[in-house]
C-alpha cells in the first residue's frame, strides 16, 4: 500500500503561526509519523466519536490532526489541523 501525505491551508497557516521551539518540535514529529507512526512518542490515536481522524502529540501541549483514508491500493494521509489540544 502506498501511503500519500499532503495538508490542509488552514494547517499550513496555523503551523507558519507556531513559535520557533514548536514548529521544529512538530516538523521532527511529522517526520517521525512519515517514517514510523506507530513510535510511541507520537501518542497516534483515533478521536473518539470520528471515522477517519486521528491525533498526533507533538508535545504536552500541541497537537496535530489528521485523517486517514483508503482509496484502493492508497492510504491518504491529510495534516488537518494543528494546534493547542483545545482547538478541537
Amino acid at each position: 500500500m502506498t501511503r500519500r501525505f499532503r495538508s490542509t491551508r488552514k494547517f499550513d497557516k496555523q503551523f507558519k503561526q507556531l513559535d520557533s521551539k514548536s514548529s521544529k518540535q512538530a516538523a521532527k514529529a511529522i517526520e517521525l509519523f512519515i517514517s514510523d507512526p506507530s513510535h510511541p512518542s507520537l501518542r497516534f490515536k483515533k478521536i473518539q466519536g470520528t471515522n477517519n481522524f486521528y491525533e498526533i502529540s507533538v508535545n504536552m501541549s500541541i497537537r496535530i490532526v489528521v485523517e486517514v483514508t483508503t482509496k484502493e491500493n492508497d492510504q491518504i494521509i491529510i495534516f488537518y489541523i494543528i494546534g493547542t489540544h483545545d482547538l478541537w
